[in-house]
């Protein structure tokens, strides 16, 4: 299958619920490639988008729409959820960065599996998800993230083997590990930005502020 030139920002687009926050809505703005998954093109139709590419089984799109003006790439693994199998296709299409809309909803089941796939592909493409209360990552490098003074990190680990050392937090961890689940919980960012350096994967989760 030949490959495609798709100009970034790309986001992938789901079919949870259409985004509200206004964080998240301006930053739809910025994006120049749209592939949605499945019913996640009809949402994004009803914002006022066109999607570039449709993926997955196809189950659940309005197919009373005889136009969509898209690439239409029927992925029939029913082993998979359409994430994994629409974040796989990307990745084969040589796509380096994504960002995720749509994928935190209904079913908290729904929700982790989507996280996990996150984590999964994270070491093949660069992610970053959008929900209507926060922004997630997940890296195992050191990264710097914008933030405003008194803004609320949260950061996890899979291990308490996995060591974390930070700057710009509130409260500062160096070479330390999290020694129980809710330990990273509702950190404080103290300016403009503020880093995390993990040994392993870690998620990043940034509360809007408003």
């Amino acid at each position: 299958m030949q490959k495609m030139k798709y100009e970034s920002p790309n986001a992938l687009f789901g079919n949870g619920p259409s985004p509200t926050h206004p964080i998240v809505k301006d930053r739809l703005k910025s994006i120049n490639t749209f592939f949605c998954v499945d019913g996640g093109a009809d949402k994004l139709i009803t914002m006022g988008y066109t999607p570039d590419v449709i993926l997955g089984d196809l189950d659940s799109i309005d197919k009373g729409k005889k136009v969509y003006n898209s690439t239409i790439v029927y992925l029939e693994d029913q082993s998979k959820n359409d994430l994994e199998k629409s974040i796989s296709w990307c990745v084969k299409q040589g796509i380096k960065e994504l960002e995720l809309f749509g994928f935190s909803y209904g079913r908290d089941d729904h929700h982790l599996a989507n996280l996990f796939i996150m984590k999964d592909f994270s070491d093949k493409v660069k992610m970053k998800m959008y929900t209507d209360k926060s922004l997630i990552f997940c890296i195992n490098e050191h990264s710097t993230f914008l933030s405003k003074a008194n803004q609320t990190v949260s950061i996890f680990t899979f291990t308490n083997k996995t060591t974390i050392t930070t700057t710009g937090l509130k409260y500062a961890l160096k070479n330390s590990s999290l020694t129980y689940p809710s330990q990273g919980v509702s950190n404080l960012a103290i300016g403009s930005s503020f880093s995390v350096t993990p040994s392993d994967w870690t998620f990043i989760i940034i509360n809007y502020m408003k």
